[in-house]
């Protein structure tokens, strides 16, 4: 069983990194000079580059956030190792990617040392935000994992058929 969970979760976490940093370099070949590619009213594709943390707080502290990320991501492995659910590890492993992915950024994409590189984002919905497919995963995977705790809970805190439930 347990190889069985780390099969399914490598899985995901390979495929999500490598789903990110595809849609990256088919975005950098792109969106060069520039050119951004409209989709609809309000999503484009446009070329960012990002040295801090989510919406570009943190610009200056790329080396920083990196770190942060590297312990987050040990801590999300942990989880995995030590969980039984196998739909729970799923869903952290989707986390757990879409962290690796921008982490690879941090790591390849920097000429000042080690996560010294900015990660690209190129999703650009014009009243939210630009992202890149590892941030959706992200937060994706961390709202379904709140839905997640919250019926999983729901589910324990019914009585069973057996009991009173007056």
């Amino acid at each position: 069983m347990r190889s069985r969970k780390w099969q399914v979760t490598g899985v995901v976490i390979a495929t999500v990194v490598v789903l990110d940093q595809l849609s990256k370099e088919w975005a950098i070949g792109r969106l060069r000079r520039g050119r951004t590619i409209d989709v609809l009213p309000t999503l484009e594709f446009d070329l960012t580059y990002n040295s801090g943390f989510s919406f570009g707080a943190g610009a200056g502290y790329g080396p920083l956030v990196g770190a942060l990320v590297i312990v987050l991501c040990g801590f999300i492995g942990w989880r995995i190792w030590v969980e039984t659910l196998p739909v729970r590890a799923g869903i952290l492993a989707a986390i757990l990617g879409g962290a690796l992915g921008n982490l690879t950024d941090r790591v390849v994409r920097g000429d000042d040392g080690f996560l010294s590189g900015e990660v690209v984002d190129f999703i650009d919905v014009s009243w939210y935000a630009v992202f890149n497919v590892a941030d959706m995963f992200v937060v994706c995977g961390c709202f379904v994992l709140v839905l997640y705790e919250l019926r999983h809970r729901a589910d324990a805190a019914e009585p069973s058929s057996g009991e009173d439930r007056s």
